[in-house]
């Protein structure tokens, strides 16, 4: 299975899930708990990278899209639809959705739970919530890196005052 991420390139194989989400928390853990996030195609990854900056044409130059592959028998959870909270998809993060994860996480029986992504609207696109603790983190093998994150074409008019 592939999974993508866009991440600053020295930080490619860090996978110990102490970065801006565990200082900082996120939709899907509070602050304090080690995860990392990955996006299901590197579209959704794109789109997700696309809610940090005020343009994606704005993505620094030290970031890289990356496409790793996890096992086939890797174990992984899908958040049912019926399970969403209502409030799911709110900014700031809701507590529901963060204690869900969080919950998740202490758990630390699988490696991924798969739940919708907030940049694509209605939950039609997925990211995978990742456990940087599960014993399948050390079979994540990084498979390609792409510095050209976003299309030249794409947001050309973004930031024009005609």
């Amino acid at each position: 299975m592939l999974i993508y991420r866009i991440t600053k390139e020295r930080y490619l194989e860090t996978y110990n899930g102490l970065g801006g989400s565990y200082e900082d928390g996120a939709r899907w853990n509070l602050p304090g708990t080690p995860v990392l996030y990955f996006g299901l195609s590197a579209a959704v990854a794109m789109l997700e990278m696309a809610n940090y900056t005020s343009t994606p044409r704005l993505v620094p130059p030290s970031y890289r899209l990356a496409v790793y592959e996890i096992p086939a028998d890797t174990p992984i959870d899908r958040l049912d639809q019926d399970d969403w909270p209502e409030d799911w998809p709110q900014f700031p993060y809701p507590e529901s959705t963060q204690a869900i994860g969080d919950q998740w996480l202490r758990e630390g029986q699988r490696f991924g739970l798969i739940v919708p992504s907030c940049a694509v609207s209605g939950g039609l696109g997925e990211i995978m919530v990742v456990n940087p603790s599960h014993e399948t983190i050390r079979q994540i093998r990084l498979v390609e890196t792409r510095s050209d994150i976003f299309n030249p074409r794409a947001f050309v008019g973004v930031g024009r005052t005609e």
